[in-house]
């Protein structure tokens, strides 16, 4: 596991010593930030399941203003900020030790607005709807925003729901990346009037 590209391309990253967490591998890491490539720069991040770190600090890595991560298990914490101290990276970040619903809603009432929103749930994870619906509803992401969850091909994604809807799709073996957006209005997508 490593920095793919930017200020510390090729430092190697911490990997977990049990198996509660599943780093995004390296083929994946990379897809994702080609397709990101053009809002990273100066972006505001949201790494939410942040495990070992690695989605985040690639995107300081490529110029990213700031990233916060939200992370529960000590563990996991420790290895984010192992793999920062790696990297020598000393602002521009947060770590947020919360459960996922209370750490949204938390920056929500703050006024939090993320440009990539990057959701790295464990793989038996179920409210995919629940996320989807606080990160759009409370205004979590910018109009021109990014939301993407990675997860495995046979998890039960919605394709849409109340403030949303799955725009891309970009499989990678079992893995998969589900990019959301918001639902255009019906007058854009209406032909000719």
């Amino acid at each position: 596991m490593r920095v793919i590209s930017g200020r510390f391309r090729g430092r190697r990253l911490k990997g977990p010593d049990g198996t509660d967490l599943r780093p995004t591998g390296d083929r994946l890491k990379e897809t994702l930030f080609n397709i990101l490539a053009p809002v990273v720069p100066a972006a505001v991040v949201l790494d939410v399941f942040g495990g070992t770190g690695g989605i985040g600090i690639e995107a300081l890595s490529r110029g990213a203003k700031h990233v916060a991560f939200i992370e529960i298990s000590p563990p996991a914490q420790r290895l984010i900020l192992q793999n920062l101290k790696v990297c020598g990276i000393e602002g521009g970040f947060q770590i947020i030790r919360q459960d996922v619903f209370a750490a949204l809603r938390m920056l929500a009432r703050k006024g939090f607005k993320a440009n990539i929103i990057y959701f790295d749930p464990p793989y038996d994870f179920e409210p995919y709807q629940d996320l989807l619906m606080l990160t759009f509803k409370r205004g979590l992401v910018h109009k021109s925003g990014r939301v993407i969850i990675e997860h495995h091909r046979k998890a039960r994604i919605p394709e849409e729901g109340d403030g949303y809807r799955r725009a891309r799709v970009v499989r990678q073996g079992d893995q998969v990346l589900s990019f959301f957006e918001e639902p255009r209005p019906k007058d854009e997508t209406a032909s000719g009037h």
